[in-house]
């Protein structure tokens, strides 16, 4: 992927974070729980450096829970605490806030607040988890990328304060499947990579995954999709929810909208778009 689509603004917020950075006694990581690997910005790792942090790895009742189970035995041999979280369940909550009391900074000047930020990738949940915290909806939510607009000073409790930043990609991805991924999920922009070919690219990950049976049970699709491209698959989505054009043709755009939209919601049920198998290096 070229550097040339990078948007100024994430330039921009990059410097601000740096600046931001001494101000920071704990960083909370948010990765995908999906897409353990490729919702990491290796950019924010170095700019982050020794700074204390706890990785998160949010939405994981979206994830399959065997292999979550593997990318946390990945992750735990970094020197941070790692933690698969479900902003659903008051459970996970506890656990979190449990993180947070026991990595606190024994000696903090002036006994101030302990100050938080949490920082990531669009989409990954960063908000989300902020308003568990505070239980209250204290930053804007939703599907689209780039919904929180400049840093955040949030008061979650006595003695803690938050800053929330605004998502920030990195200007390069790996391959062509790592910038689809990162669509699917809702991180990258559709000016980027388009929906059809994003949603095309995540049928085929149900195929291969052997996790088609969802989509057949969700859209009420024929059993027999044997030998059936993810193109043609999405066709017959398109015609089974009323996806059509003037004229009776399937409208491909609506469809891809569709799944990807069913896919973020969580309703064809737990998938893992990568496993730690997938990268040699690990």
């Amino acid at each position: 992927m070229e550097k040339s689509w990078y948007p100024g603004l994430m330039a921009r917020e990059e410097k601000r974070l740096k600046e931001n950075l001494k101000f920071i006694d704990l960083v909370l990581e948010v990765l995908d729980a999906r897409l353990p690997l490729a919702s990491r910005n290796y950019r924010l790792q170095k700019m982050l450096g020794d700074k204390k942090r706890l990785v998160i790895l949010n939405k994981a009742d979206l994830a399959e829970e065997d292999i979550t189970g593997r990318w946390l035995e990945v992750l735990a041999r970094e020197k941070w605490p790692v933690l698969a979280f479900n902003a659903r369940e008051i459970s996970g909550l506890k656990k979190l806030e449990k993180l947070l009391l026991v990595n606190r900074p024994e000696n903090l000047q002036y006994r101030r607040s302990l100050r938080l930020m949490v920082v990531g990738i669009p989409n990954v949940g960063k908000s989300t988890i902020i308003n568990r915290l505070v239980h209250k909806f204290a930053v804007k939510t939703g599907e689209k990328a780039g919904i929180t607009r400049g840093p955040q000073w949030i008061r979650l409790r006595a003695g803690w304060e938050m800053m929330d930043t605004p998502g920030l990609l990195s200007p390069y991805f790996k391959n062509n499947d790592s910038a689809l991924a990162l669509a699917a999920i809702g991180s990258l922009d559709f000016k980027v990579v388009d929906e059809e070919n994003t949603a095309k690219w995540l049928v085929e990950r149900f195929l291969t995954r052997e996790k088609f049976l969802s989509l057949i049970k969700y859209y009420v699709l024929a059993d027999d999709y044997t030998g059936k491209s993810a193109a043609r698959l999405l066709v017959e989505i398109g015609l089974s929810r009323g996806c059509l054009q003037k004229g009776g043709g399937v409208d491909k755009i609506k469809a891809a909208q569709l799944v990807l939209r069913d896919f973020r919601r969580g309703v064809l049920g737990r998938i893992t778009l990568e496993k730690p198998e997938d990268y040699e290096e690990l």
